[in-house]
């Protein structure tokens, strides 16, 4: 059997990050209780008998949100800025679309980038943004 070259692969995989990030908590969590796929339980089961909920998303994307206030506001510098919001000059040869982690903070948000630089210009109501915006991108 000839096999497919790994560029064809990946492009197959339509799996979203959020996907992948749940489907990693889930396989911690039955490895920790020494729960095979074979017994067939469901996640809901799983995350019962552990007394938690789905949380790692939480997890990734708060970081994510505060960096891009840190980053908005100017604190990380001009060229931090200049990165996130200029375009390098050029072609791009790669067959996948890249997805920026500014898409994710649009995206999580549900805001359009000048409504979300203009909120995080205020550091503290930018924190209590940066946690519920983070709580929402587990359902999104």
């Amino acid at each position: 059997m000839k096999s497919l070259p790994l560029r064809s692969r990946k492009l197959d995989n339509k799996k979203s990050d959020r996907d992948r990030i749940n489907s990693l908590e889930m396989w911690c969590w039955r490895r920790l209780l020494g729960v095979s796929l074979r017994e067939h339980r469901t996640n809901k089961s799983i995350l019962d008998e552990m007394g938690l909920e789905k949380g790692l998303m939480k997890s990734v994307a708060r970081p994510k949100l505060q960096y891009f206030g840190y980053v908005v506001r100017g604190s990380a510098g001009e060229l931090s800025l200049t990165l996130l919001e200029g375009a390098v000059n050029g072609t791009r040869h790669h067959i996948k679309h890249r997805m920026f982690w500014i898409h994710n903070v649009l995206k999580w948000s549900g805001k359009i980038y000048g409504e979300l630089k203009a909120l995080a210009q205020d550091r503290k109501k930018w924190r209590s943004l940066s946690w519920e915006f983070s709580s929402a991108a587990e359902h999104i």
